[in-house]
């Protein structure tokens, strides 16, 4: 039985030129593919394939970072990085428990990944351990500076993530709310939520993205609904969805009722 894979490139030939030469073994099937982080993550919550070929450099979340997530998910993919850079990355990537494929593909690379990939589908345990060790791998080079880059005109500036007090989508942009300022983040909401999600930050509304230790109050509404008080000068009020209303209830201690 073959195992399944999904290609995930920002540049469609990439991931054409992937699928085109992994249709020659037929170990690999490929079942799915996808241009950008956040597509790739929701393909591989819903089809769990066995190995994912992964870019490392593209637009939005990167390929690491990426990975990260995904090892974190019930049943983790392999991971398999691809990328046109021959640096640090590659010389630290390539472990026994990971491959990588460098840009231009090349058969005869291909061929040894494949290969690699098969000897550990052999051994259940080694497997396990391979995905265990590219999770440990990839939290060991995360980036430790917890730093978000904003804008403010025309500068770019660095923000400690614990002197955002929220951040909203407003008027086509993302903006960061401190208490002295109002600035830019160039990225999406999700891509800000992916970055603040472990540090403390809770996505209560479509729109709004907050630090929860900056939560001074709790406004009840209208048939369960909650507004949050922020800590900025303006007491800014926040809408609280109704699909996380229970989740901020249970963080802020304020019980199930």
């Amino acid at each position: 039985m073959p195992f399944t894979a999904v290609v995930v490139d920002d540049e469609p030939l990439a991931r054409d030129e992937l699928k085109y030469l992994l249709s020659a073994y037929p170990e690999c099937r490929v079942v799915g593919e996808a241009e950008d982080a956040q597509e790739a993550l929701k393909l591989v919550q819903e089809l769990q394939p066995d190995v994912v070929f992964l870019d490392i450099q593209m637009r939005g979340m990167s390929g690491c970072e990426a990975a990260r997530q995904m090892l974190s998910f019930p049943r983790p993919p392999l991971v398999v990085f691809a990328t046109a850079y021959n640096e640090y990355a590659v010389r630290a990537f390539e472990l026994g428990a990971v491959d990588y494929l460098l840009k231009p593909f090349e058969d005869k690379r291909l061929a040894k990944t494949i290969k690699r990939i098969e000897e550990l589908r052999k051994r259940s345990e080694d497997w396990a351990e391979a995905v265990e060790r590219v999770a440990g791998l990839l939290q060991t080079k995360r980036h430790q500076v917890k730093k978000l880059p904003v804008e403010k005109n025309g500068e770019i500036r660095l923000l400690d993530y614990q002197d955002i007090i929220f951040g909203r989508a407003k008027d086509g942009s993302v903006q960061i709310v401190t208490a002295s300022d109002t600035c830019i983040y160039t990225g999406s909401m999700t891509e800000l939520e992916a970055r603040l999600n472990s540090e403390g930050f809770l996505r209560v509304h479509k729109s709004f993205l907050v630090n929860l230790n900056q939560v001074q109050g709790v406004l009840p509404w209208f048939k369960g609904t909650y507004w949050l008080v922020m800590g900025d000068p303006k007491k800014t009020q926040i809408p609280v969805s109704k699909s996380q209303v229970k989740e901020v209830k249970s963080i802020l201690g304020l019980g199930a009722s």
